[in-house]
């Protein structure tokens, strides 16, 4: 909607819009994976135009390639972001979707899919996509099994997807993936496989678990807990990518990070800036409120206030 609303496609009322564009091809069929958190998942009940909180509302495909030209000459919008889903033709119509936004501009753009073969990868590079994200969702194995694989009567494999991401960085000049923060992980599950998967060079953007209405997975969740464990590796997560530390520098209990392996001061600064707890992703990816609630903001779009700052303090136990 956010989208849409920068193309003036819809009238919508923002006072954060979105920097990139995000773009899914609408079919009526559903995806042929399962992953229990999605909308679009084959067994889901929710409806087919949600994503997480996100709405992708279907609008016209030459209107939107056209306006996005227009809106990256003008500076509003800096990338376009492409969700897939595991359907029939979704090769053949994503193949289509890039090359119709090829033809009319030069914007950046970021493709979120599976893990493909080698040979698919070269044809993405030839159609002009730079970054490619490959989401494990979950931080384990079992987790990813359970939510995702095939206990949860999907296609996927932690390790295929763990190679996929791996033989990707031959091809693409940036990678990355997602990870579902709170789908039943620790701080160290987070935190060790952000190390490792940065030691291949990979960025990790974070989302938090949001429930929605229809979908198969549904957590109790404790607030106060939910946001601790964010703020953390959100925190771990900025000091790993950005080289102040790594994980074997920090410490654990339970699997509780007890010790970020900075001084105080340091970590004190970092809240400060608040640059750790921006949303985290492609460059120029905002994605505001794609998971967010007023009164539960975990990835900010933009810089944070004086009271935020306060906030996070506070929820990092350090207020």
């Amino acid at each position: 909607m956010g989208t849409l609303g920068v193309l003036g496609l819809e009238l919508v009322q923002m006072d954060t819009p979105p920097t990139t564009a995000y773009l899914q091809i609408y079919t009526e069929e559903r995806c042929k994976a399962n992953c229990l958190f999605c909308a679009q998942a084959k067994d889901s009940r929710a409806g087919l135009t949600h994503i997480a909180r996100g709405m992708y509302i279907p609008a016209d495909l030459d209107a939107v390639v056209s306006r996005l030209k227009m809106a990256y000459e003008k500076g509003y919008l800096r990338r376009a972001c492409i969700q897939t889903a595991l359907y029939d033709k979704w090769w053949e119509d994503t193949v289509y979707l890039i090359k119709s936004i090829r033809e009319k501009s030069d914007i950046p753009v970021s493709l979120s899919v599976f893990p493909l073969g080698d040979e698919r990868y070269e044809e993405l590079c030839r159609l002009g996509v730079n970054e490619i994200v490959i989401p494990l969702d979950a931080c384990t194995p079992g987790l990813f099994d359970k939510i995702k694989g095939k206990s949860a009567g999907g296609p996927y494999a932690w390790e295929r997807h763990l190679d996929g991401i791996k033989r990707a960085a031959r091809f693409f000049e940036s990678v990355g993936t997602h990870l579902i923060i709170g789908l039943g992980e620790t701080d160290e599950d987070a935190v060790k496989i952000i190390d490792e998967l940065h030691g291949y060079n990979v960025n990790t953007a974070l989302f938090s678990y949001t429930y929605v209405p229809g979908a198969q997975l549904v957590l109790e969740t404790n607030k106060e807990e939910s946001i601790r464990h964010y703020r953390t590796v959100q925190m771990a997560r900025y000091l790993i990518l950005e080289g102040i530390v790594a994980y074997l520098d920090m410490r654990f209990t339970d699997g509780a990070l007890c010790d970020f392996g900075a001084q105080r001061d340091v970590i004190l600064r970092l809240i400060e800036d608040g640059t750790a707890f921006q949303t985290s992703g492609c460059p120029e990816c905002n994605r505001p409120m794609a998971n967010e609630t007023f009164s539960m903001m975990y990835n900010f779009p933009r810089k944070l206030n004086d009271k935020e700052i306060a906030s996070v303090k506070k929820e990092l136990g350090l207020g």
